[in-house]
């Protein structure tokens, strides 16, 4: 078996620019991500939208703790006549018969 003598190619036109090739689209590469980085779409954005999560998040924890509170005072005022009638006298100013209630009053 006899192998062939292998074609010389012929230089092409980018064989002398290959080493410019790699660095040039490197830095193209590079200047790209720090232009995306930097503008709005980029980190920023992200940083702002992982800080507004975190307060929505608070916000969201508050929000059902205060739910908690409100539902147990609705389960007392449903099934307590005490804290009912607390409620009455003081947001309402009911007076049981027989009571005498004094208000005072501020001079100007």
């Amino acid at each position: 078996m006899v192998r062939q003598n292998r074609k010389l190619k012929k230089p092409s036109r980018w064989s002398g620019r290959r080493s410019l090739r790699y660095p040039l689209g490197l830095s193209i590469g590079i200047m790209l991500c720090v232009v995306w980085t930097l503008q709005g779409t980029g980190l920023p954005q992200y940083w702002m939208m992982t800080q507004e999560l975190d307060r929505t998040q608070e916000e969201i924890v508050s929000l059902e703790h205060a739910n908690a509170a409100l539902r147990e005072e609705i389960h007392h005022l449903e099934s307590d006549l005490f804290t009912l009638e607390e409620l009455a006298r003081e947001r309402l100013g009911y007076v049981k018969e027989g009571e005498t209630v004094y208000q005072f009053v501020e001079s100007p």
